[in-house]
């Protein structure tokens, strides 16, 4: 019963993305990255992303959770590489993997996750751009119309029709292991700081 669950759950939830998703009215400001980078967002700001993104291959790393699997499944249907671990469990492998397709697709780190705490970056976001040697471009969405659910995340459903202003950063390049001890702050801080400029629209 749980495996047919989850098949259902996968395409149900890919589904509801996509019709959401097409009543949604996107604003993008700031410069889209036109190479390969790492996309940065917080957790809570995930669904409007992964629509967003969609069919692109971007691979973005999910947690072995119950969580992730819910997250897994729908977002993999919507063209995404799935690499799973965090920073407790399969982090090794799923950073391997993040290695390997960043030398053909962009990639994603929702640095927060997966148990929080809420919009405090974790150091293998700056690890895995050292690695892969591609840039950090954070990321800050401002939803108009939404819920806000009690999770650790105060996860983001837009209601349907909404407008969703999208903000993308200045590229953060971390080019030796001392950079990732010196940017971790610059990092931290330009999230926070775009996220403030986008709610002031």
């Amino acid at each position: 019963m749980k495996k047919i669950g989850l098949f259902l759950e996968k395409y149900l939830g890919a589904l509801f993305i996509l019709i959401l998703g097409k009543t949604l009215r996107f604003e993008l400001y700031g410069k889209v990255p036109q190479r390969r980078v790492i996309y940065a967002c917080w957790h809570r700001n995930l669904l409007p992303l992964a629509y967003l993104h969609r069919y692109q291959g971007i691979g973005i790393m999910v947690s072995r959770s119950r969580d992730g699997e819910l997250i897994a499944g729908p977002i993999k249907l919507l063209g995404y590489h799935t690499p799973r671990g965090s920073s407790s469990k399969g982090s090794l492998s799923a950073m391997k993997e993040m290695v390997r397709l960043s030398n053909k697709y962009n990639l994603a780190i929702t640095p927060d996750g997966p148990k929080g705490p809420s919009q405090k970056i974790k150091k293998g976001l700056l690890y895995l751009a050292y690695h892969s040697k591609l840039p950090i471009v954070p990321v800050a969405v401002d939803i108009k119309k939404e819920r806000v659910f009690n999770s650790w995340d105060k996860f983001r459903l837009p209601k349907f029709f909404s407008k969703i202003n999208v903000v993308y950063g200045k590229p953060i390049a971390i080019k030796n292991k001392q950079e990732i001890k010196d940017k971790y702050q610059l990092v931290q801080k330009s999230l926070e700081n775009i996220e403030n400029i986008n709610k002031a629209r």
